[in-house]
């Protein structure tokens, strides 16, 4: 039986869902293309070694710049990540099932994971590699002429850093214990210190106190940053290291000769995540944006516009709207119920739907404004890391795991379905159509609730990148870069075949962008929306009568019958 769609019994007129892309919960910044490109850019963690960084964007990927002479900017094209790691050739990156992934030189074996494990943080050394199981035990390989390779026996961690030569655990009762080299003393740790954190690099290594205060040690001489001086996160350079105050700024100490203890003096950089390469640091700002400062001899500085803050259109029923790298914010199209006028404020995502809008500010609160039939404009209170906007309603997810969904439920789209307890699952991507929802769990299943008269909720099984829903239908993205799509008319619609990395579902149709950032579109025509124009992309968001997105350039371009 088919339901009589709501958007023509109260409205008259609605959008369906952006299929946003996968955030990262939880993701180790310890030293957020892979799964999807995202012009919105936004960065959850950063690794910086000494010639090149990366970083992990909220929607599971890495990009990486600066030295790639044997490939350690080049990370893996597809994939969910949740941690990232950097050293002098080569790089690493942990999945979202706990399997790690390296790039760049092997010389000794630093890139060869060993085969069936599985860890909760890595850490990437000049020349090896060392994971953290679940258990707190650790795991190294590659290069171990110091020992740096050879953790001791006994010991249970909660974290893990790596210098050149020497690696370094934090155990739970908050005391460092160091191996490897110890040619400057990096890896003798003071007497009768605990530590919440550790930093580490070519020959020093730092630890921050739980009253935020540091300590340095090895060829550290110079490097210490005041004494006195309360942190939330620090980082180790060649010769400098960096804290970052609970204010947001960046406080560096040590050798300045590029530049790479003067972080720059804005209001606008107040930061989040800190990283420290040998002559070059790089910082995330509470924008979401990277910044770096100090030697760019190799592109170091150079920070991709690309996949880093080209902002982000969401296109609504018969409204638009357009979020600038710079967090400022335009709507444009239809405004009766005050859909185009969105309030004042720096914000990280929007999402645009049937006759309202939404937005999510750079400190997770969530604001929505325009029609509010059924609550749909009515989100709830608090911070959320990642928010999807559908035609009736939305869904955001907290960074624990948490979520809130709001809008029409006639058919319990607002309600996910539930998830054991006790087992560590949550959900990674959550968000909903007019009349059913679908989530990603941290370990790549789906499942989907609402209305299921049309096979819309019958997720096939196996791993999923992205979901989104339709009217009476679901699409949704493999981790492999295939679509498949399931419900209603769509099922028997044939989808592109090729590889894929981005997704978003309309009313009627959908799109996708390609591995070479070509879009394919498919699924009702009427208006036009599912012909999209020639070139490369990095965002799409499709809607009822049309659909829009960010070229690879930052300019934006929609179709269709808004």
């Amino acid at each position: 039986m088919n339901k009589i769609p709501l958007w023509k019994t109260s409205l008259g007129a609605l959008w369906l869902a952006v299929v946003g892309l996968a955030w990262a919960p939880m993701a180790l910044a310890q030293t957020s293309s892979g799964a999807m490109p995202d012009g919105r850019g936004r960065v959850v963690a950063l690794a910086t070694a000494t010639y090149h960084s990366c970083a992990l964007r909220a929607d599971g990927s890495v990009a990486c710049w600066g030295a790639n002479w044997v490939g350690q900017s080049s990370p893996p094209t597809r994939g969910y990540f949740t941690a990232v790691t950097t050293s002098y050739d080569h790089s690493c990156a942990l999945q979202a099932d706990g399997s790690a992934v390296c790039w760049g030189s092997n010389a000794y074996g630093q890139s060869t994971v060993p085969a069936r494990e599985t860890f909760i943080a890595i850490t990437a050394g000049d020349g090896h590699t060392c994971g953290l199981r679940a258990a707190g035990t650790l795991l190294c390989w590659g290069r171990n002429d110091y020992g740096q390779a050879t953790p001791p026996l006994r010991g249970r961690y909660v974290a893990l850093v790596a210098g050149d030569t020497h690696t370094c655990g934090l155990r739970a009762d908050g005391v460092a214990e160091c191996w490897g080299s110890n040619l400057a003393g990096e890896s003798t740790v003071p007497g009768g210190e605990v530590f919440t954190a550790l930093a580490s690099t070519y020959m020093h290594t730092c630890g921050l106190r739980a009253n935020g205060t540091s300590v340095c040690w090895g060829n550290a001489g110079g490097y210490n940053p005041p004494a006195t001086q309360p942190f939330t996160a620090l980082t180790a350079g060649g010769n400098h290291t960096c804290g970052l105050s609970p204010s947001g700024a960046a406080i560096c100490a040590g050798d300045n000769t590029y530049g790479q203890s003067r972080p720059p003096s804005s209001r606008m950089n107040r930061f989040t995540a800190l990283a420290a390469g040998y002559r070059h640091t790089c910082a995330l700002n509470q924008n979401g944006n990277v910044v770096c400062w100090g030697d760019n001899s190799y592109g170091q500085l150079n920070v991709p516009r690309g996949p880093f803050g080209m902002g982000t259109v969401a296109a609504g029923y018969a409204h638009a709207c357009d979020l600038d790298a710079d967090g400022s914010l335009v709507c444009s199209g239809s405004n009766g119920s005050g859909e185009a006028t969105p309030p004042a404020g720096s914000f990280a995502d929007v999402g645009a739907g049937g006759a309202f809008s939404c937005a999510r500010s750079a400190a997770g609160t969530l604001a929505c404004w325009g029609f509010n039939d059924s609550g749909r404009a009515s989100p709830p209170r608090g911070q959320y890391a990642d928010m999807r906007v559908g035609s009736l309603g939305g869904c955001a997810l907290t960074g624990a795991g948490g979520y809130g969904c709001w809008g029409a439920n006639t058919y319990g789209q607002t309600m996910p379905s539930y998830l054991p307890i006790g087992i560590g699952m949550h959900y990674r991507q959550l968000s909903r159509g007019s009349f059913h929802g679908c989530g990603i769990v941290n370990d790549g299943s789906a499942r989907c609730w609402g209305y299921s008269g049309t096979g819309a909720t019958a997720v096939p099984g196996g791993s999923w990148l992205a979901i989104g829903e339709g009217d009476q239908f679901s699409c949704g993205l493999r981790p492999n870069g295939t679509l498949a799509c399931w419900g209603g008319a769509m099922a028997a619609t044939p989808v592109p075949t090729g590889g894929f990395k981005a997704l978003s579902v309309g009313e009627e149709h959908a799109c996708a962008i390609r591995d070479s950032g070509e879009l394919a579109c498919w699924g009702s025509n009427t208006y036009g929306q599912a012909t999209p124009p020639a070139g490369r992309f990095v965002h799409v968001s499709a809607s009822y009568k049309q659909t829009c997105a960010v070229r690879d350039d930052g300019s934006r371009t929609c179709w269709g019958a808004p």
